[in-house]
């Protein structure tokens, strides 16, 4: 039976509310929708950090870090990058007092998965690719599919892993490759999911529903997702084909080019991209001498405009990185490794590394019976549905109806939850995708939190200043807020994001000093 302990006053909650407790050393969050209390863990099972300072929606909870989403009521995650959904605890009330039970709710108990394949030569689900969208996929499947066999392919020797991680933790020291898989080897196998690492797909016959790879393995399937991501671009000039010349995509590139780079290294950065900066924020506090090169005369003007740009520049100064901004790279000069940079004004830069972060590419080029857009995306419906019957594509490669027109979008949370949602489409569910593009990224210890899509916006509205203190900016298309940049505002930028998705934003004058969580409270 179990035993309930007393833990906040119930009129001090009131409907749309949020408190944390602590209960045997465990830190619970309570929440009050509509009159009904709930109780679920105080951590997101994504990073394992606090959920209380985030945005509550109804029975939506939103993380204020990653944005992940779950649902109060049973603790089923709702959007991702969570790694599952939340423990929740039995609530009851007595007069004034909620009590709650520190024995979790019993989770539902799901069928036993099929084993992995006998016959590996033919699946009734084939995902390709090895990266987030994929192994969301698996869980998609199975949320609807316990019996079917699957089958991921992934030319990576690793189990999907958190590839944030690459540009940032992984390179500056704190992460090795071993420690990024989101899963273990077992966790697939437990699944039935029957794991394909270091293949390569040569080609991929959506027509005939036939997939050739590398070495004469051939697989057919019933119904397939393509999630390959993207391809990194090359640098084309003379010399980087040298030695110490890394791409930044997978977790042994991050193991290469940190094994070359220590204290006072020179390392020059190519690109101002965001895998490039944050790679020159790594690596500066490895100790190294890091200059960035860049043909844009203000870093990330384009998506975040001049003034934010500025202060991404005015933050990477600070921790001692130099810019070259107009200038492109002429050639690479070394003796087998890299020793020179060489712009096209005639500058030479001494490096001893270089990282190459100029873009990705469609990882589409294996495709066959399936036409890609001009960049090599693949377009799909709001189910994230190709052309081609049981042909699905998720994640840096999709180009989907977005509310700002169709899009292709390369975020870890867009992959992820496009994963999840096409595995349930594979596995007979009709679910739309309609998620709110998010994304995040730190530069120097500064998180910069992004929803939205400002793929063309013609107006900028600033709540605070950057470089002076916590500020939201407000990327505007006329009088529709496409987009909101939150930088040390994090709960704000939460109720923001469920505020865009309840199509509740106020109007472009009625921006500026809001009490962004109240506003999400009113019904």
């Amino acid at each position: 039976m179990d035993s309930f302990t007393p833990v906040f006053k119930l009129s001090q909650l009131p409907p749309g509310h949020m408190h944390q407790v602590e209960i045997d050393e465990k830190s619970i969050l309570l929440t009050n929708v509509d009159g009904e209390v709930y109780a679920v863990e105080n951590s997101c099972s994504h990073f394992g950090l606090p959920l209380h300072n985030g945005a509550l929606s109804g029975h939506r909870l939103r993380c204020p870090f990653h944005h992940a989403c779950f649902d109060v009521r049973h603790g089923t995650q709702l959007e991702a990058p969570g790694r599952d959904g939340l423990k929740t605890y039995p609530v009851r009330i007595e007069g004034d007092a909620i009590q709650v039970s520190t024995t979790p709710t019993a989770e539902p108990e799901h069928a036993a998965p099929a084993a992995s394949p006998e016959n590996t030569n033919h699946v009734t689900y084939a995902i390709v690719g090895g990266g987030i969208a994929a192994l969301n996929a698996v869980l998609g499947i199975r949320e609807n599919d316990a019996k079917g066999s699957i089958t991921l392919i992934s030319a990576e020797a690793l189990p999907p892993y958190d590839r944030t991680h690459v540009s940032k933790a992984q390179l500056e020291g704190g992460k090795s490759a071993a420690d990024l898989p989101l899963q273990t080897e077992e966790f697939y196998a437990s699944r039935g999911v029957e794991l394909r690492l270091n293949s390569v797909v040569q080609t991929l016959d959506v027509q005939e529903k036939v997939i050739n790879l590398r070495g004469g393995d051939k697989l057919t399937y019933d119904k397939v997702l393509l999630a390959t991501g993207g391809t990194p671009r090359e640098l084309p000039v003379p010399g980087a084909e040298l030695d110490n010349v890394f791409l930044l995509r997978r977790a042994t590139d991050a193991e290469a080019a940190k094994s070359v780079v220590g204290e006072e290294t020179e390392v020059v950065i190519i690109g101002g991209s965001f895998i490039g900066l944050e790679a020159a924020m790594s690596f500066s506090k490895r100790g190294a001498r890091v200059s960035v090169v860049a043909p844009e005369s203000i870093p990330f003007e384009k998506i975040f405009g001049k003034q934010v740009g500025q202060y991404v520049r005015q933050l990477h100064e600070e921790a001692g990185v130099k810019f070259h901004l107009g200038q492109q790279v002429n050639s690479l000069l070394g003796n087998g490794a890299v020793e020179q940079v060489v712009l096209e004004s005639g500058e030479t830069l001494s490096a001893r590394a270089v990282i190459i972060g100029i873009g990705v590419t469609p990882a589409t080029d294996y495709l066959q019976g399936l036409a890609a857009d001009a960049d090599g995306g693949v377009t799909v419906d709001g189910h994230l549905r190709a052309n081609v019957a049981d042909t699905y594509v998720a994640g840096d490669i999709a180009r989907y109806p977005d509310r700002e027109g169709a899009q292709r979008i390369e975020h870890w949370k867009v992959a992820a939850q496009q994963g999840r949602v096409a595995g349930r489409n594979m596995a007979g569910a009709n679910v739309p995708y309609t998620m709110i593009p998010y994304f995040w990224s730190n530069q120097q210890g500064v998180n910069f939190r992004y929803i939205g899509h400002g793929s063309d916006y013609d107006n900028i509205l600033l709540d605070g200043t950057p470089g002076e203190g916590p500020f939201l900016a407000f990327y505007l298309k006329g009088d529709h807020v496409q987009a909101v940049l939150g930088v040390k505002r994090d709960t704000d930028t939460a109720a923001i994001a469920e505020l865009m998705v309840a199509g509740r934003m106020p109007a472009p004058d009625d921006l500026m000093g809001k009490d962004w969580p109240a506003l999400l409270r009113q019904s």
